[in-house]
Order: structure tokens, then C-alpha cells, then sequence
């Protein structure tokens, strides 16, 4: 029975070990805000398209940060999928596809290779604004599907990346991490070893009254 205890600790103690890394290392990325960011790698010079399968994948606002090299700002248009395509034409661009967890990264694709056009002066788009050298457009689920892009102007961008956020997120994570560390906990106590038995050796015709007091006359 002992061996069977310490058997079923031990597989207790790294089946709580899971829980316990990844509710613990989703709490440090997510933060008390809840928010889940995710870069897009090597942006470079070049349009960037986030289209109504990651705008619109959750029901949360999804909050897109900006960040051009010194001296540049961007351009920010919002309209629907066919109307960016029209503009766009065979321009070339990178489209956002979908995001990595575990690197926290968006997933990315190129497409075109034309010069991209003068966004200025077109009036089809419900959104059509420049953006500091540092600023973030949100877009929220009122008026989807949209599909929003981001052009650089003058030396491209720094970074940029896309947020979403829910405070719950965090608590969860905080559940999932306790719950690995009881679980973790309870393991440990069935597999440790119990205290060892002081083995006492009686000469052979000592009282027994003698021996229950522990001594030896």
C-alpha cells in the first residue's frame, strides 16, 4: 500500500506541474489587465492588413499600436474588405492572418508588388487618418466586418502589434495556476517518505515494564 501512495503522488504531483506552468506563465504575460498582445514581426516599409478573421475573431475591441521610425507617421484606413481591395489593388502589403501564443506574435503573409497608393484622397473609407509617430487606432465590433490597414509613410515602421483584453483572463490564469499548485501540493505529501521507526535493541530478559519506559536495568 505504501508503494501504491507514493505512486499516486508522484503522478499527481507532475500532473499538477502543467497546470501550475502554464496558468503561472500566462498570469506574467497577461498581466492584472488582462491583455493579450502580439507583435507583428519585422513590420518593415510596406502596408499592413488585418481583415475580419482577426478584427473580428472575439467579441473584444481589438487595439492596434503604432510605433514608426523617427521622423515617419502612418496612415490608417477602415472600410470594408472589398473596398480595401479595390484601393489596394496589386499593391504589395502584408496581411495579418491569425496570431502565435506561444511566441505572442501575429502570423503574417505577403501578397502583391505594386507601389502602394495615395490613401489621402480617397473617400470610400469610414475611417482615413494619420498617426502620430507613436499612436493606436481601436476597433470594436459595432460596424464589423471591417478590414483596417496600416500604412507607413516616410522610413516605415518601428512596431506594431495588436491587443486584445479581458481582466478575466488574468483570474483564470490565476485559477488554473493554484489549482496545478494544490494539486502539485497533495502529490508531494502521498509521495514523500513517511518518518523513519527508531529500531531500539533490548537485551534479550529485560522487563517488559522496563522496556515501555525505555529503560534498560
Amino acid at each position: 500500500m505504501a508503494i501504491l501512495k507514493r505512486l499516486v503522488g508522484i503522478l499527481l504531483a507532475l500532473a499538477g506541474l502543467v497546470p501550475l506552468a502554464v496558468g503561472s506563465w500566462f498570469a506574467v504575460k497577461l498581466g492584472p489587465s488582462g491583455e493579450a498582445t502580439f507583435t507583428v514581426p519585422d513590420p518593415g516599409t510596406t502596408p499592413v492588413v488585418f481583415g475580419p478573421e482577426v478584427l473580428n475573431r472575439t467579441d473584444l475591441p481589438v487595439r492596434i499600436d503604432v510605433t514608426t521610425k523617427p521622423g515617419g507617421t502612418a496612415r490608417a484606413i477602415v472600410g470594408t474588405s472589398a473596398d480595401i481591395a479595390a484601393v489596394l489593388g496589386d499593391a504589395e502589403r502584408r496581411t495579418v492572418t491569425g496570431v502565435h501564443v506561444r511566441e505572442w506574435t501575429a502570423l503574417t503573409t505577403r501578397s502583391g508588388s505594386g507601389a502602394t497608393p495615395d490613401l489621402n484622397v480617397r473617400d470610400v473609407f469610414r475611417i482615413n487618418e494619420d498617426l502620430p509617430e507613436r499612436g493606436s487606432i481601436t476597433m470594436t465590433q459595432d460596424t464589423a466586418p471591417e478590414t483596417l490597414v496600416i500604412a507607413p509613410t516616410g522610413p516605415g515602421f518601428a512596431a506594431l502589434s495588436a491587443t486584445w483584453a479581458r481582466d478575466t483572463w488574468f483570474y483564470q490564469a490565476l485559477v488554473l495556476a493554484a489549482a496545478g499548485a494544490l494539486l502539485t501540493t497533495v502529490g508531494w505529501l502521498l509521495a514523500r517518505p513517511g518518518p523513519k521507526r527508531r529500531v531500539v535493541h533490548v537485551p534479550a530478559g529485560t522487563p517488559v515494564e522496563a522496556t515501555r519506559a525505555g529503560v534498560t536495568r
